[in-house]
């Protein structure tokens, strides 16, 4: 009789498992579709070529001609980062010039400061926002002249 009972209440077990996974697994997959149409990857350009001089040691300017784009996660981030072109523009055009133009011909220098540059636009249009949805900030064109 104790082994009847005991088959009894695992099969009530696993039927209230069952019931609850048969529940609860559409909720699990309409949050995954919400994530993913929030999850909207996308690239927003910002404008023409951007012009700037380089510091340089010697009297000759050195020129960067630089072409950006900001990957985003959510059509809220590009609505934001077209609405601030103007300021990641600048914020841009700051950390470049302040760069070496010896430095700015090495690879592992670009990458540095496209690195940087992320890190600051992401953190300013987070400041002015509260959008965190900016993944990375790309140098589609690149000259030093």
């Amino acid at each position: 009789m104790n082994l009847e009972k005991t088959m009894h209440i695992k099969s009530i077990e696993i039927f209230i498992i069952s019931l609850l996974l048969i529940l609860f697994s559409p909720l699990s997959v309409a949050a995954e579709e919400e994530a993913t149409i929030k999850a909207k990857p996308s690239y927003v350009s910002l404008g023409d070529p951007m012009v700037l001089n380089l510091s340089t040691d010697s009297k000759r300017l050195t020129f960067l001609q630089l072409k950006a784009d900001v990957l985003v996660n959510s059509d809220d981030a590009k609505e934001i980062v077209k609405k601030h072109i103007p300021a990641i523009r600048h914020q841009l055009i700051v950390l470049l010039s302040e760069q070496k133009s010896i430095d700015m011909k090495t690879t592992a220098k670009r990458e540095e400061v496209r690195q940087l540059a992320t890190a600051q636009i992401r953190e300013m249009i987070e400041n002015m926002t509260a959008n965190k949805d900016i993944e990375e900030v790309l140098f589609t064109n690149f000259l030093v002249q």
